[in-house]
């Protein structure tokens, strides 16, 4: 598994630009709901339009068995 290189520096960056991103959304008032509901509102569109055509199947298999690759992958790593 890959380690995460946290030192104070990073810490401190992280901590900064969370302030700054988060000071913009709520500049702009936009919420991670809003943010988070964009995405799943997207990713239904494909889906949709996907599943409409012939990889409807595909895509079903697809969701078994690239978990597992990735999975796979990172306990090999």
């Amino acid at each position: 598994m890959a380690k995460l290189n946290l030192d104070f520096g990073t810490v401190v960056k992280l901590i900064l630009w969370s302030t700054v991103v988060g000071a913009l959304l709520y500049w702009l008032d936009i919420s991670t709901g809003d943010i988070y509901g964009w995405i799943i509102n997207k990713l239904a569109m494909i889906w949709g339009w996907l599943s409409g055509t012939g990889l409807k199947y595909m895509l079903l298999g697809a969701t078994i068995v690239v978990p597992i690759f990735i999975i796979s992958r990172l306990r090999k790593g």
